[in-house]
């Protein structure tokens, strides 16, 4: 008895996915606004320069929970750099591309693999 219902909701379950269409949503193109992003970082508080640093640390996957500082450093490789310094002493090299977009490597690591220069 048991094993004609089981039969029966098997058959029954690919017209399950047999419902409706869904209607697609549009798609929402995103413009990055143009603009000298370095020159945006330099006009920000230190505050909120530490938020933008500690969202791009967070987003990179790389473990800080507050920015307690943030420095200019020279260019690398052309390229607008910071230290950003985290609560538990860890230090982050944040290097700035023309489109915004944030490469943050670990300061000491960096430090070590170019003898103190910053460039590779």
């Amino acid at each position: 008895m048991v094993r004609p219902i089981i039969a029966v909701a098997l058959l029954a379950l690919p017209l399950v996915a047999c419902g409706p269409k869904q209607e697609e949503k549009a798609t929402t193109n995103i413009v990055v606004p143009e603009g000298d992003y370095a020159e945006r970082l330099h006009g920000m508080t230190e505050n909120e320069r530490n938020a933008v640093f500690y969202r791009a640390i967070h987003d990179a996957g790389r473990p800080c929970q507050q920015v307690r500082e943030s420095t200019a450093i020279a260019p690398i490789k052309d390229a607008p750099s910071w230290v950003a310094t985290c609560e538990d002493g860890g230090r982050w090299v944040i290097i700035l591309g023309k489109a915004g977009i944030a490469q943050v490597t670990n300061a000491a690591e960096l430090e070590a693999a170019t003898g103190g220069t910053g460039t590779p």
